[in-house]
C-alpha cells in the first residue's frame, strides 16, 4: 500500500490508474499472436480461418478444465466422445475481426466442449460471416430497421 493523494492506494489500485496499452507495439504483438494463431498453418484454429479479407479474423483458443485428471486417466488418452459429458473440458474462444479494421468481437464458449479449436472456433468462423455479411445488407438498405434476416 502506498499513500497518494493523501489517501491509502493498493499497488493494484495505482496499476489501474494507468493506460492498460500505454505502449501501442504491446498491443499490436497481441494482435499479430492473435493473427498467427488463426491464420498461420500451425496455429491452433488454422482450420476455421477464411481466407477472403473481408471476413478475415484473429482469435485464441482455450480450454477450461472441469475435474483433476488423474494419472490413470491420463494413460488412458480418451477422445472426448468416451469421456462422461460431465466431465469434458469447457471449449473457449475470443476473436476480433475483421481483422484490418475490426468492429466485433466474439467470445464462445461451448460447455463440456472439449477444445477450442474444435469446438468453438468453428463457431466464430459462421458468426463473423453471419455478423460482416448482415453489416453489408445494413449499409446497402435505407430502411434496415424493418427487414428481418
Amino acid at each position: 500500500m502506498k499513500m497518494q493523494n493523501n489517501q491509502w492506494k493498493a499497488d493494484s489500485e495505482e496499476l489501474l490508474d494507468k493506460k492498460l496499452f500505454k505502449n501501442q507495439r504491446n498491443i499490436k504483438i497481441v494482435q499479430e499472436a492473435m493473427f498467427a494463431s488463426t491464420n498461420e498453418r500451425f496455429g491452433t484454429s488454422y482450420k476455421s480461418r477464411i481466407d477472403d479479407p473481408k471476413y478475415q479474423f484473429a482469435g485464441k483458443t482455450g480450454t477450461a478444465q472441469v475435474k483433476r485428471i488423474s494419472k490413470r486417466e491420463r494413460e488412458l488418452d480418451l477422445e472426448l466422445e468416451q469421456i462422461p459429458y460431465k466431465d469434458r473440458d469447457h471449449a473457449l474462444y475470443v476473436a476480433f475481426g475483421p481483422y484490418v479494421n475490426p468492429r466485433y468481437a466474439l467470445s464462445i464458449i461451448v460447455e463440456h466442449g472439449g477444445s477450442g479449436s474444435k469446438a468453438a472456433a468453428p463457431i466464430a468462423k459462421k458468426l463473423f460471416k453471419l455478423i460482416i455479411d448482415r453489416h453489408d445488407l445494413r449499409n446497402k438498405q435505407s430502411n434496415f430497421e424493418r427487414i428481418t434476416v
